[in-house]
C-alpha cells in the first residue's frame, strides 16, 4: 500500500521537526553550558577589588580612570572579573602595583594648598 502525497508531505514534516526538536536541544545544552561557566565566575565591585588587594577604593577608581586596571562597566558601575584582576596583580610584579609613596605624591600635588 502506498502512501497518498498528502501523507507523504506529512511524514516529512515530522521528520523535519524531529531534526528541528533536536538541534534545538542541542543549542540549549551548548548555551547552559556557556552560561554557567561564565556564572561560576567571581564579578566584584570596586569596593571589593580594594578591600582584596589592600588599597583604598579611591586608587582602584583612579586606576579605571587610567584604564590601568582591567575592568567592565555595567550601567555607571565599575565591575571586575576576579580572574582578570587577579592576572593583573600577577603581571604587575613584585611590590610594583602599588607605591604609597607615588601616591602621596601625586595627591599632594593635586591638592597643594593655595596660601
Amino acid at each position: 500500500m502506498s502512501l497518498s502525497p498528502i501523507e507523504q508531505r506529512l511524514d516529512r514534516m515530522e521528520s523535519d521537526i524531529q531534526q528541528i526538536k533536536s538541534m534545538l536541544s542541542e543549542l540549549l545544552d551548548l548555551s547552559k553550558g556557556a552560561f554557567q561557566s561564565h556564572a561560576h565566575e567571581n564579578i566584584m565591585s570596586a569596593k571589593e577589588v580594594a578591600d582584596l588587594l589592600r588599597m583604598d577604593v579611591n586608587v582602584i577608581y583612579g586606576k579605571c580612570s587610567k584604564r590601568e586596571i582591567p575592568f567592565f562597566k555595567m550601567g555607571k558601575l565599575y565591575k571586575f572579573k576576579k580572574s582578570e584582576i587577579l592576572e593583573w596583580v600577577k603581571r604587575q610584579g613584585d611590590g610594583a602595583a602599588f607605591s604609597v609613596d607615588d601616591y602621596v605624591n601625586r595627591y599632594l600635588q593635586a591638592n597643594a594648598l593655595r596660601g
